[in-house]
């Protein structure tokens, strides 16, 4: 679905150029759960914005269900390919309401749009008392859920969260979580999930890519619930926030 194919992308700065993406090659197939992971500053929210064409590229090329994205195709690209940004109480507009917050990407969308958004409420765990509140009403946790709920209305083929649990508690991003997983099962909707969380990433996706100073240094399918490595950073990576048996913890705790 998604092929991103030897992106390379540089930075000038104070006359001095900065590799921020080296031929970067990541795949995402149809209803897959795919894991980006790295330090910061690493490349990984660069290469989402790259993906979705807010940022230009210096080589390389990104293809959606084997068509180059361009600049003439932005249009149907967005409409089956959504970007979820971190912070959900930036990414909405304060003085709208829940109602037209979700109203605004069905603009063009034949039909009731105000059952749609009834119905769809539910999917994301929220009930139609939120239609009427504001952001500044909504806690973190239902913030971001509105801020998914918008992003999969138009019923995307792929969603690319970045970083959405990272200012969160544990328990409403295990929530989330396992929102994103229940929306993959019953929407068949790709997702692409950047994230520093490792155990989460562990937890809910079928591959990762390890991304270290602008590369993709190695990638793992996830076998009997854990990741294998073989790459040092890799493994040092995972063992410095996971410790020994964390992936058969997290593994245990999905069943």
């Amino acid at each position: 679905m998604l092929r991103v194919d030897n992106i390379s992308k540089n930075y000038k700065s104070e006359g001095k150029v900065k590799q921020a993406l080296r031929e970067v090659d990541l795949t995402v197939g149809k209803g897959e759960i795919i894991g980006l992971v790295g330090e910061s500053g690493s490349g990984k929210s660069t290469l989402a914005r790259v993906i979705m064409q807010l940022e230009p590229f210096d080589e390389g090329a990104v293809y959606f269900n084997e068509l180059p994205v361009t600049k003439s195709s932005r249009k149907a690209f967005y409409e089956a390919c959504q970007l979820i940004f971190q912070n959900a109480s930036a990414a909405l507009n304060p003085s709208w309401t829940v109602r037209e917050i979700l109203l605004e990407p069905l603009r063009n969308r034949q039909g009731d749009r105000e059952a749609y958004i009834r119905q769809m409420l539910k999917k994301v765990k929220l009930t139609e008392t939120y239609l009427t509140r504001r952001p500044s009403e909504l806690s973190g946790g239902e913030r971001q859920r509105v801020n998914l709920l918008r992003s999969i209305l138009v019923e995307p083929q792929l969603v690319v969260c970045d970083e959405i649990i990272s200012n969160l508690d544990r328990l409403i991003q295990r929530e989330i979580i396992d929102l994103l997983i229940e929306l993959n099962r019953e929407m068949g909707m790709a997702i692409l999930f950047i994230a520093h969380d490792l155990k989460a990433v562990t937890y809910m996706c079928d591959r990762v890519y390890v991304m270290k100073d602008g590369q993709i240094v190695e990638q793992s399918v996830k076998v009997q619930d854990e990741f294998v490595f073989s790459h040092a950073y890799s493994r040092q990576l995972f063992a410095s926030q996971l410790g020994k048996g964390a992936v058969d913890n997290v593994a245990e705790s999905k069943r």
